[in-house]
This record gives structure tokens, C-alpha cells and sequence, in this order.
């Protein structure tokens, strides 16, 4: 009992570092796959958006070409090295998820 009341006083005083929505997710980037077809990330808690699939550890891919994903790609690995809050916008068609958008929403001040 006083260990569920202490679990819940903390989570009620830690700062929610990930949420999620139909097509975004935030958080931090943990994991970084540079992968020459196929470029992925993970944020924060493997969380992918609610309509597309990230998979069983939250990979999110990248739409557009190879130049498209790569610019992309290359903001992220900036925004993880740098420990910047990111969110990302997918597609929602339940497929893979494909980042189209990313956009750095904490910590440039």
C-alpha cells in the first residue's frame, strides 16, 4: 500500500516527458538506426503514434526520398546528441510509421 502511494505521488509530480496522439508522438530520441534504405528512430518509451505501426519497440521510419530521409534523419540525430524534446508527425493509414514532419518543441532557448 505505502509503496503504490509513493508510485503515484511520484508520477504525479514527474513531468510527462512522452505523450501521443492519432498521427504525433514526443519525447526524446533513444535509439538511432542509420540505416542505408530504411533510416529509424525511437523516442521516449518505444511510443509510437496511435495509427501507424511502430512495431513491438516503437521504430519510426521516414516518408520521401532518399534526400528527404536523410535530412530528416540527420535533425533528429542533431536533437538526440543535443538531448532535445522532438515531436513527430506520421502518416495514419495503420501501415509502418513514416515520420513526415519533425519539430523540436523544447529546450532551443
Amino acid at each position: 500500500m505505502k509503496a503504490t502511494k509513493l508510485l503515484l505521488s511520484l508520477i504525479a509530480i514527474a513531468p510527462m516527458s512522452v505523450s501521443a496522439g492519432p498521427n504525433y508522438v514526443t519525447g526524446k530520441v533513444v535509439s538511432l538506426l542509420a540505416h542505408g534504405q530504411s533510416p529509424s528512430i525511437r523516442l521516449t518509451g518505444n511510443v509510437s503514434p496511435d495509427q501507424c505501426d511502430g512495431g513491438a519497440y516503437g521504430w519510426l521510419g521516414f516518408q520521401g526520398t532518399a534526400a528527404e530521409q536523410t535530412r530528416v534523419y540527420a535533425t533528429a540525430m542533431a536533437m538526440a546528441l543535443a538531448g532535445k524534446t522532438i515531436a513527430v508527425y506520421t502518416n495514419t493509414d495503420g501501415e509502418r510509421c513514416k515520420i513526415h514532419n519533425i519539430q523540436i518543441t523544447g529546450g532551443l532557448n
